[in-house]
C-alpha cells in the first residue's frame, strides 16, 4: 500500500462530510422532508446505552413499516441513512490512519500510552473551538434554529443556557468521555467520544497482541464478541484496524504473502467484477435495512469497509478520490463536521426565517451560500486550529512519552 493511495482518504472524507452536511442540512432548513421522516419513522423510546430506537409508524399489525415501493424509495435514498454510513466510514479510516504505521514499524508500551494522549489532545483542541464557537453564537441570541416551527427541533436543541464553565466542562471532559446530546452547544460531536473510545481500545489491543503471528483468530472472537455487544460503531474501528493490519505488517511467512497477493490480484484483474459484487452487496444491505431498520448500524459498519476496500483497490475510484478538488475539501472536512451545525442553527437559520418564500431557488441558494460559509470558516480553522493541534499533541505526546521513560531512572537517583 503505497502513500498515495493513503492520500486518496482525503477525497473519501470529502464526500463523507459534504453528505453529513446535506443530511443536517435537510434536518434543519427543510422543515417538510424532517416532517415527513417522522411521519414515517418516530422514536420509540431509549435502549440503555442511550440510543434511538426507531419504529414505523406507517406501520402493519407487527409493528414493522408497512412495505411498498415508495417506502422502500424513501428509506434507500435517504440521507441520514446515508449519514449513518458516513460516519462508519469516519471511524474505520480513523483507525486504518492511525495504525498503519504500528503495524509497519512496530512500536513500544510507552509509545502506546502517548499515543493515547496525543489522541486525546488532537480531537479535544478542535472540539473545544467550535462547542466555545457554538457558544459565543449561543450567548449573543443568534441562535434561530429554535424559532423554525419544527417541534422535534425545537424539544432537542439549545435548551441549555449558555455559560462559560458549561462549555468549558464539555470541551475537556464531556465531549470525549461522558456525552449527551441534550446537553450539547454542538449535536454532532457525539460521534467524537466514539472515536475516542475506539482509539483507546485498538491501542490497548495493540498492546496486547500487537503482530502475534496467531492474532487472526482473537480478531474472528472479538469481532463475534463486540458483534454480540451490539457496538457496531467499534466494528467499524476494528475494520479498520484490520486492513491496517492486511495492508501494511511486514510477514515473514510465505503462505500469508502468497494468499495476500493472491487477493489482490484478483481484485486487480477483476475490476469491473468487483465493483459488481460491492454494488450487489450494497443494494441487498439496503433491502435488509429497509426490512429491519434497526440493524441500520450493523449494516452501515460492514458496508464501510467495502467502500473503503475499493478506494484502495479499484483504479477508477482511486483516481477519482485523488482530485485535488476533493483532497483539499478533505483536509478541511473536520473542520466542516465541528463547524456546520452552529452556522446551520445560526447564519442559515436566520436567513430562512428572513424569506418568506421557501420555493426550490431560495432553497437550493440557502444550501449554496451555507456550504460556502461552511468551508470558507473550515479553512480558517484547519490552518489556525487543526493544524495546530496536531502539532501541539504531538509534542505533548513526545514530552510525554520521554517523561514515563525516563522516570524510573529518575526515582533511582
Amino acid at each position: 500500500m503505497s502513500a498515495r493511495k493513503i492520500y486518496q482518504l482525503e477525497g473519501v472524507r470529502a464526500i463523507g462530510a459534504l453528505i453529513v452536511f446535506i443530511c443536517h442540512f435537510q434536518i434543519i432548513l427543510v422543515p417538510k422532508f424532517y416532517d415527513n421522516w417522522y411521519t414515517l419513522m418516530y422514536l420509540n423510546g431509549r435502549d440503555a446505552f442511550g440510543k434511538l430506537n426507531w419504529i414505523g409508524t406507517a406501520a402493519n399489525a407487527n409493528g414493522r413499516l408497512a412495505h411498498s415501493i415508495s417506502n422502500f424509495t424513501v428509506l434507500s435514498s435517504n440521507l441520514m441513512i446515508n449519514g449513518n454510513l458516513v460516519l462508519h466510514i469516519f471511524w474505520a479510516l480513523s483507525a486504518y490512519v492511525i495504525f498503519k504505521k504500528f503495524f509497519e514499524y512496530g512500536t513500544t508500551e510507552s509509545m502506546l500510552i502517548s499515543s493515547s494522549v496525543k489522541r486525546y489532545f488532537r480531537l479535544m483542541i478542535p472540539c473545544a473551538v467550535s462547542i466555545f464557537f457554538s457558544y459565543i453564537i449561543y450567548k449573543a441570541g443568534l441562535i434561530y434554529v429554535t424559532k423554525l416551527g419544527v417541534k422535534t427541533l425545537q424539544e432537542n436543541l439549545y435548551t441549555i443556557p449558555p455559560t462559560f464553565i458549561h462549555a468549558l466542562r464539555t470541551s475537556v471532559w464531556s465531549t470525549l468521555f461522558n456525552y449527551d446530546y441534550y446537553d450539547s452547544y454542538n449535536g454532532p460531536l457525539w460521534t467524537i467520544q466514539r472515536e475516542f473510545y475506539g482509539s483507546i481500545f485498538c491501542f490497548a489491543l495493540f498492546g496486547v497482541v500487537g503482530r502475534n503471528y496467531k492474532r487472526g483468530f482473537i480478531y474472528l472472537l472479538l469481532f463475534l464478541c463486540v458483534g454480540l455487544l451490539k457496538m457496531y460503531w467499534l466494528n467499524s474501528f476494528l475494520f479498520g484496524y484490520f486492513l491496517a493490519d492486511y495492508d501494511f505488517t511486514p510477514t515473514n511467512s510465505l503462505k500469508v504473502k502468497q494468499l495476500i497477493a493472491r487477493i489482490n490480484t484478483w481484485i486487480d484483474t477483476h475490476q469491473l467484477l468487483t465493483v459488481f459484487a460491492v454494488l450487489c452487496a450494497f443494494i441487498v444491505c439496503k433491502m435488509i435495512i429497509y426490512k429491519h431498520i434497526e440493524w441500520m448500524d450493523m449494516i452501515n459498519s460492514f458496508l464501510c469497509y467495502l467502500v473503503i476496500l475499493i478506494t484502495f483497490r479499484i483504479r477508477v475510484v482511486s483516481a477519482l478520490m485523488s482530485r485535488k478538488v476533493l483532497t483539499a475539501l478533505g483536509k478541511v472536512s473536520f473542520g466542516i463536521y465541528v463547524l456546520h451545525w452552529p452556522i446551520l442553527c445560526s447564519f442559515s437559520s436566520w436567513l430562512y426565517l428572513r424569506h418568506p418564500d421557501h420555493n426550490n431557488a431560495f432553497i437550493f441558494l440557502l444550501f449554496f451560500l451555507s456550504l460556502s460559509l461552511t468551508i470558507l470558516l473550515s479553512w480558517i480553522f484547519y490552518k489556525l486550529v487543526d493544524m495546530k493541534s496536531i502539532s501541539l499533541a504531538g509534542k505533548i505526546s513526545k514530552r510525554f512519552n520521554a517523561y514515563i521513560t525516563t522516570k524510573p531512572e529518575a526515582l533511582q537517583h
